[in-house]
């Protein structure tokens, strides 16, 4: 049986040897590199790339803080929105389902740089959502969306909400639907019904949805690069920016890093609260 899982797992464990621990081992090396005017780095074992992140107060709020900032508050956003449409999923049956979760799975059969380029359309100064906010009344001049944060938060909500949708929808579908009913008969409300029930039931998918949500955005660096102002501070632009305009590829190695270890502290961080908030749900019920 042993050599039959092992049999089973090693293709998968293959190909994340070479796609991932292979080029991340990379990348921490070149990270203790010298960078070396001209382009060129100096094989070595230093930390001074680090030191010059971590020990700039400008660096650590301006960038890192920003974009816990931005990505978090991204995500926050995109499951608040996604609720409600998993739920109205999860009651639709037949081909109104299918139609709905086409509908919300599509951003994901574009290509990133067409949807960026077809939400700049939106976001123009004469774009359809300028045109329909003054037409309601929002505005009565047209609003600054493009090069502008506005525009990647929406951007970021946009692209998260399909990741977000398929977590929670499918915690939703594992729910009984008699507990609902069972809360109604005793007299609880649509809102006590789905903050009692429904929401501790779907934890582990919201947990899910944020933690796949919140990596996205806090790596993103198209969209910003794209829709953001020119002096946008996330740190996945700055990578960008640092490898392949700057050509200092030790630094950016090293927020690289820096970027992977700050979104593995805030995951584990959400799971403990996560577990944390059931099992206080689980001694109250007790």
């Amino acid at each position: 049986m042993r050599a039959g899982v092992v049999a089973f797992l090693a293709p998968s464990l293959v190909l994340l040897t070479i796609f991932v621990l292979i080029p991340l081992g990379w990348v921490i090396r070149i990270s203790f590199n010298e960078n070396v005017g001209g382009a060129y780095m100096r094989s070595a074992w230093v930390l001074d790339n680090y030191i010059q992140f971590l020990g700039s107060t400008w660096y650590l709020v301006n960038t890192l803080w920003y974009t816990v900032y931005i990505a978090f508050f991204a995500t926050v956003l995109s499951a608040l929105l996604a609720y409600p449409v998993a739920l109205y999923i999860a009651r639709s049956t037949g081909f109104q389902k299918s139609i709905l979760m086409t509908l919300v799975l599509s951003p994901l059969l574009i290509g990133l740089v067409t949807l960026v380029y077809g939400w700049i359309v939106i976001f123009r100064g004469g774009g359809i959502l300028n045109s329909l906010l003054i037409g309601l009344g929002v505005y009565d001049e047209p609003a600054q969306y493009m090069w502008n944060i506005k525009g990647v938060v929406i951007l970021l909500v946009y692209i998260g909400m399909p990741y977000m949708t398929m977590s929670l929808l499918d915690s939703i579908e594992r729910i009984n639907p008699f507990l609902a009913e069972a809360a109604r008969n005793v007299g609880a409300n649509r809102w006590t019904t789905f903050w009692k029930i429904t929401f501790p039931l779907t934890m582990p998918g919201l947990y899910a949805g944020l933690v796949i949500v919140f990596t996205l955005n806090f790596a993103a660096f198209a969209v910003p690069l794209m829709v953001g102002p020119d002096e946008t501070r996330m740190i996945g632009l700055l990578i960008y920016k640092e490898a392949l305009i700057n050509n200092n590829l030790p630094f950016a190695s090293s927020i690289s890093v820096i970027m992977i270890a700050a979104s593995s502290v805030t995951i584990i961080g959400l799971g403990y609260l996560f577990n944390k908030m059931i099992l206080n749900k689980l001694e109250a019920k007790k």
